[in-house]
């Protein structure tokens, strides 16, 4: 295992490797809320390319490191094993290479090799230990949507606000570094599947370290404003630290949508994703002409991005950014809509999974 310093240095260099589109703000030229964020992201974590790729709006990066930190690092309810697993197979399933090397490279540093090898296969069914199998086929059973309905939850009640904003998170850092990290930085090295899993192996050990800490939690709300959950959150409020956690980033985002969208847009992107059912889009994307008509220049080419992002990120292609970046947009403009955009799909699956699987919203918490 390498030095702390070193370790640092090969995953900050690794975290950029891949970066497009926007340049994050070096450790070395941090202040204020971006330091304290990044002073927090290496003692708890390690600094990688979907949380710095936040750094040009510093609420956006608060926000997205206060998300994952309290629903995936903290061990509270529901263990960070369990979780980083979770997101790994949703990110191979959302077809998001640099996540879900990510999170296999974590379960690999808790220790638990051959699961993170049968996720990097898309295997789970081969998974020898029956809760973490029947939990990660819950994964792909709530992300495929089959037709015959979400299996029940493999989680006791006081488990599913932890287990939806898992799925939350991993869907919101799929939706974002679909567009601003292009594949996976090791993807070059791998000469095949062994080779592959070897080199994620190898970062396990690098990473075991951040795997094996019990943090705190709470320990990040206190960087973002308090705020009101919203109504859609629900399926949170029966762990106050989760329901605390995402009403504090749902307020960030909604002072900073409107410095990057216009009303019109927002109205129509918002109204598109509360109708959504979370069935996967057709192949063809005459949907998003059809969902943009009437709307011209900027407008429509931020409304396209956020709908293909929000519904569809696996059919995101580079022309949807460069039409933006035609007109004038600059890069926090850019990660304001992506924030946006990405955070409305994740909610809207969220509150669709916790629904179908039969919680309901109680006075209290949730009822069943």
């Amino acid at each position: 295992m390498l030095p702390k310093i070193m370790r640092d240095a090969l995953f900050d260099r690794m975290s950029v490797k891949t970066m497009r589109y926007v340049k994050p703000v070096p450790t070395r030229k941090s202040d204020g809320l971006v330091r304290r964020v990044y002073d927090m992201v290496r003692r708890d974590f390690f600094i990688n390319g979907s949380i710095t790729g936040h750094s040009k709006v510093p609420e956006l990066l608060a926000g997205f490191w206060t998300g994952g930190r309290e629903s995936l690092l903290v061990t509270d309810r529901l263990e960070r094993a369990t979780k980083e697993a979770m997101g790994g197979t949703l990110s191979y399933l959302n077809d998001c290479p640099y996540c879900a090397d990510m999170f296999v490279s974590l379960v690999h540093g808790a220790g638990d090799g051959q699961t993170a090898t049968d996720i990097m296969l898309g295997n789970e069914e081969a998974i020898k230990d029956d809760i973490t199998r029947q939990r990660l086929l819950w994964v792909r059973d709530a992300t495929l949507r089959n037709e015959e309905g979400i299996i029940d939850p493999p989680f006791d009640t006081d488990q599913l606000p932890e287990a939806i904003a898992t799925l939350f998170m991993a869907s919101y850092v799929n939706r974002f570094s679909h567009v601003v990290m292009d594949g996976s930085p090791v993807e070059p090295l791998f000469g095949s599947q062994k080779v592959k899993d070897l080199m994620l192996r190898t970062f396990g050990v690098e990473l075991h370290v951040t795997t094996h800490q019990r943090l705190t939690p709470g320990d990040a709300i206190d960087l973002l404003d308090p705020a009101p959950l919203p109504g859609d959150f629900w399926w949170a409020r029966e762990n106050p630290r989760i329901a605390d956690t995402f009403a504090r980033w749902a307020g960030a985002i909604d002072r900073q949508t409107p410095l990057a969208v216009t009303p019109e847009v927002r109205v129509r992107v918002e109204e598109s994703l509360g109708q959504w059912n979370g069935d996967r889009m057709p192949l063809s994307r005459a949907w998003v002409n059809e969902e943009t008509e009437g709307l011209l220049g900027e407008d429509r080419a931020v409304a396209r991005l956020a709908l293909i992002m929000g519904k569809a990120s696996y059919q995101f292609d580079d022309t949807l950014v460069q039409d933006l970046l035609a007109f004038g947009v600059d890069e926090p403009m850019l990660i304001r809509i992506l924030a946006w955009a990405s955070f409305l799909g994740a909610r809207r699956l969220a509150s669709i999974t916790a629904w179908t699987i039969g919680l309901r919203p109680g006075e209290d918490g949730l009822a069943a």
